[in-house]
């Protein structure tokens, strides 16, 4: 790696190290929750539609997906402390863009900037921290680290729902500004310089993976529009596969490559690989659980904001004890507790979504917390420091590259499986209707959202029928939103068998 001259040696450098890369950590989180609960309201303002608003989420992280392996090699080649000032800084100017946003085009052109900064920041982040602690303390460090983030996780829904229902939505976008300049601040005193490799970068391998997830995310996601089977869907699904059998090849002709296959050869790191994807996937749904509380329970960001940070206040707690038990005991025993807990959380929400009753979700929501931070805490650790040292900037990129994948396929797959059952099921309960069964239901989708178009084709029909229309879409609404979370339930599910084949139970065996 582009290792850094002199690591932090006592206990005091090492904790200002810490709090310093924590502050990238933050930036992350707090966005992870504090934008989803204004989508509602920007989706109204702007006039976006329900695809248009998945994408606000999904540019940010397919950029990341896409460069995050080349800000892990640039690391490398440059130094790691640079790219994670360069990644905030970017971070934070993009941000400031976004704030300004009048058009849809724009403020999808800045979020994907937001995960360019992201990615070159996290890989960063994570190295600096593996190589700056001991073995026996790595996973303590990163779950402290995570520990960290997570304050602003659980602070990101209430402050977005606040700035959204008081201010404006556009201060989710200001509110980075702060902490991204702190954070280089805090890295150029706190981390050491690092010195330059004398080596190539793999432009065409970089190329086509960024292409192939290009293609495999903007095909899913217009899937819905055009048809899973439709020549569009097809062509887009076929570049994929070339691009990434373009990536393949390439790995054979340069000597660090962009994306280095012979890793997954290590049981540990193809295990954990494999698990970050799946856990990134469903962490997704919390993307749809703002759009779903305001639409449907309450017309209130800062009721969307609380019980989105009631999930998120697990983590805080949960996190840096699982770091810990992973270090005694070994990561198998916290992932399958983390990923049973999944399970509990997504099958509470299929059963008692329908009878529309918040107190009965707050089990479901704390399930969630605590499973994710059981997760997400001993599969970083772990596959991370699987590798050898000289290997661990390309290795945190592949895994980061990794957990943003299983986020954009999140995004892309469940809006898809959301979106059709909705107008499936809400184009049958019109049809039963005489008085509604020749409306076209695309004309009425963002009736709930206050979308005026649909205000304006709605505003001619009579008040009984309105009524109809409305509960029609409440109905397939809740209906959907029920169902990912049963098709979650059958990813935690799997995700939990599958920990039982790549992780022992004993650290001592994880590591051979």
């Amino acid at each position: 790696m582009g290792g850094e001259s002199q690591l932090p040696s006592t206990r005091k450098e090492r904790s200002l190290l810490l709090f310093a890369m924590s502050s990238g950590v933050s930036l992350i989180f707090l966005n992870a929750t504090l934008l989803p609960v204004a989508l509602p309201t920007i989706q109204k303002q702007i006039g976006f539609s329900t695809d248009l608003v998945y994408w606000i989420i999904n540019a940010y992280l397919l950029a990341i997906a896409a460069f995050v392996i080349a800000g892990g090699r640039v690391g490398d080649l440059f130094g790691h402390r640079k790219m994670f000032c360069l990644g905030m800084s970017l971070y934070t100017v993009a941000s400031v863009a976004g704030g300004l946003a009048e058009t849809g085009g724009w403020l999808i052109m800045t979020r994907s900037i937001q995960g360019i900064g992201s990615a070159l920041l996290s890989p960063a982040a994570m190295s600096i921290v593996v190589h700056a602690f001991p073995e026996n303390q790595r996973g303590k460090s990163i779950g402290t680290m995570i520990a960290i983030g997570s304050l602003f996780l659980i602070l990101g829904p209430l402050v977005g729902g606040f700035f959204t229902e008081y201010l404006s939505w556009r201060w989710a976008f200001w509110v980075n500004v702060p902490l991204g300049s702190l954070g280089v601040i805090l890295a150029m005193k706190a981390v050491p310089m690092s010195k330059r490799l004398d080596e190539t970068f793999d432009f065409l391998g970089f190329l086509c993976i960024s292409l192939g997830l290009f293609f495999l995310v903007f095909g899913l996601m217009q899937a819905t529009a055009w048809g899973a089977f439709n020549l569009r869907t097809l062509i887009c699904l076929g570049l994929t596969a070339l691009c990434f059998i373009g990536l393949k090849l390439s790995e054979r002709r340069v000597h660090h490559p962009f994306f280095n296959f012979r890793l997954f050869k290590n049981r540990i790191f193809l295990g954990g690989s494999m698990l970050i994807v799946m856990t990134q996937f469903m962490l997704m749904i919390t993307v749809f659980w703002p759009l779903f509380f305001q639409n449907v329970y309450m017309d209130s960001p800062m009721i969307a904001g609380l019980l989105t940070t009631i999930a998120c206040f697990p983590l805080i707690v949960v996190a840096p004890f699982s770091g810990s038990l992973a270090d005694r005991k070994g990561p198998r025993v916290p992932i399958k507790i983390g990923f049973f807990s999944l399970i509990i959380c997504f099958l509470w929400f299929f059963v008692f979504l329908p009878y529309h009753n918040l107190l009965w979700l707050l089990p479901a929501l704390l399930f969630f917390g605590s499973g994710i931070a059981l997760v997400l805490t001993p599969v970083s650790a772990t596959t991370v420091s699987s590798v050898s040292r000289t290997a661990t900037g390309v290795a945190t990129g592949m895994y980061s590259m990794l957990r943003f994948v299983g986020a954009t396929l999140g995004v892309a797959v469940l809006g898809a499986i959301q979106a059709r059952i909705k107008m499936a099921t809400f184009s049958r309960d019109l049809l039963q209707n005489p008085g509604t069964e020749t409306l076209n239901p695309y004309d009425y989708e963002g009736l709930l959202t206050g979308v005026s178009s649909s205000l304006a084709a709605a505003s001619s029909l009579t008040p009984d029928l309105m009524t109809y229309v409305k509960d029609s879409l409440f109905h397939a609404t809740t209906w959907a939103f029920s169902s990912i979370n049963l098709v979650t339930a059958g990813v935690a599910l799997f995700s939990f068998l599958l920990t039982s084949f790549f992780f022992k139970k004993k650290l001592s065996d994880t590591r051979k």
